[in-house]
């Protein structure tokens, strides 16, 4: 089981966007050194905080300042991108960084994005397939001929080509059945999002498997990442009072776009936030070593993922204690973590 980091660089509440990112980047040269195997930046438009839309160009600045963490968007909205753009400058980022580019793609969901785009909504399922499908193909051929509904191509060649071979892995992200399988046609793994409950996204996992093995696809050969809201402290009480504070704050943003289900599946009333902390507690983080030592065996017992890519920065978690949460990650999680499962 390897370990990511995920960001979300934003405009904080005495910082601006671009000192964030700067700040974003230190986080991501410290989560190199202390042995972390990759790092996304998301993507989102037309948010008030200031969030960076443009994830590959951040990437590419960051491949400047590391040498080895393998650099992804996480994710990229696929269906908002003309494809033959997003595939040569995601080949251009894994030339520049040594073949270190992971391009993490989801459909996306906020109707002010699309319309932003000219994009309709309701194609953005076709819209994720011809994109991802039309990367590749990019990717990997020197002539292509491609007519989709949305995007067509006549002996396409894009330069350069990555160094990756056959190109650099696509992670889909994906939450309902539907999407779980479409992921398992167009990607080379699975990045499941954090808010979904763990006994939700082990059913999908089996019908993620199951379509990948329908499309004449090894499953060995797939990735399956979690995304999981993660801090380590010093001890619990710690833990809880400083990364369970950003989890909360995450969490209630969940809750008002309606975005929260049960176990079942059943939305949670954006009203309905009385039991918002137990929840966090059962499905985030937050906690000493051993505390976020037994949380990543019960995810490996219950999911066994590739990946758990961990959020560790909330907009009222100071640089600091995000830097401590990294070290102490590092230090005291992970290798307690392979000893338990060696």
């Amino acid at each position: 089981m390897k370990f990511g980091i995920t960001f979300a660089v934003h405009a904080g509440r005495n910082q601006t966007v671009g000192e964030m990112f700067q700040t974003t980047v230190e986080q991501i040269q410290l989560a190199e050194s202390c042995g972390f195997d990759v790092a996304f930046i998301s993507e989102h438009h037309f948010l008030p905080s200031d969030m960076l839309p443009s994830p590959l160009i951040a990437l590419a600045y960051v491949a400047a300042k590391t040498s080895s963490i393998r650099l992804g968007t996480g994710i990229l909205l696929m269906p908002l991108h003309d494809p033959v753009r997003v595939a040569e400058d995601a080949a251009v980022i894994d030339v520049i960084s040594g073949g270190r580019m992971l391009l993490g793609i989801g459909q996306g969901y906020r109707p002010e994005e699309f319309e932003g785009f000219g994009r309709r909504l309701e194609d953005r399922r076709a819209l994720m397939r011809e994109g991802a499908t039309l990367v590749r193909r990019a990717w990997t051929e020197t002539s292509v001929d491609f007519e989709g509904e949305h995007f067509q191509a006549q002996g396409l060649n894009v330069t350069p080509k990555p160094l990756q071979k056959p190109s650099p892995p696509i992670w889909v992200g994906a939450k309902i059945r539907r999407a779980v399988e479409l992921a398992a046609e167009i990607g080379d793994g699975w990045y499941a999002d954090p808010i979904t409950p763990i006994p939700i996204i082990a059913r999908n996992k089996e019908h993620w498997l199951n379509a990948i093995r329908a499309n004449g696809k090894d499953p060995e050969k797939q990735d399956f990442a979690y995304y999981r809201e993660f801090f380590v402290g010093p001890d619990d009480d710690t833990g809880w009072r400083i990364g369970g504070r950003g989890q909360l704050s995450e969490y209630r943003a969940y809750l008002s776009f309606n975005h929260l289900v049960d176990d079942e599946g059943k939305p949670i009333p954006a009203d309905q936030s009385d039991g918002l902390e137990d929840l966090v507690r059962q499905r985030c983080t937050a906690g000493g070593p051993e505390r976020c030592r037994d949380d990543l065996l019960m995810i490996k017992e219950t999911l066994d993922p590739t990946h758990v890519i961990m959020k560790t920065k909330y907009s009222n978690v100071s640089n600091e204690d995000v830097a401590a949460s990294i070290r102490l990650a590092s230090e005291k999680v992970f290798p307690a973590v392979a000893s338990a499962t060696s």
